[in-house]
């Protein structure tokens, strides 16, 4: 049985629902804070994205926008996205949102696929 469900939807908009779909079947699920967050960061643009989107400047705008009064705060979210496995370092030593999850920004689409076998016994 194939159930199909097609969206068109902002950037900033999609993020955060891509998170929660996708966050069913992370090997260790986010908080719906930290999904917040995590859209947050993968929603910057332009340079600071480019460079550096855990950087410190990406840090700056995304307290900000959660108005927390201290750098500890993020840093912390940011210390769990590494615990459970949707950041890394590259080799250039920068933060990085992990491949398996990451949606590079000239993607016009995205499609998901979930494949469920019952197991009858």
């Amino acid at each position: 049985m194939k159930r199909i469900k097609k969206q068109k939807i902002s950037r900033k908009n999609f993020y955060p629902q891509y998170l929660k779909l996708i966050n069913v079947i992370l090997p260790e699920p986010l908080t719906q804070k930290e999904i917040d967050i995590l859209s947050a960061f993968m929603e910057l643009d332009g340079d600071i994205a480019n460079n550096d989107r855990f950087g410190t400047q990406a840090r700056k705008l995304v307290r900000e926008r959660f108005m927390f009064k201290s750098n500890s705060n993020l840093d912390n979210y940011i210390k769990y996205f590494k615990r459970k496995g949707v950041l890394y370092i590259d080799d250039s030593g920068i933060l990085q949102v992990v491949d398996s999850i990451n949606i590079p920004k000239e993607e016009k689409e995205v499609e998901l696929t979930f494949n469920f076998t019952f197991n009858e016994k």
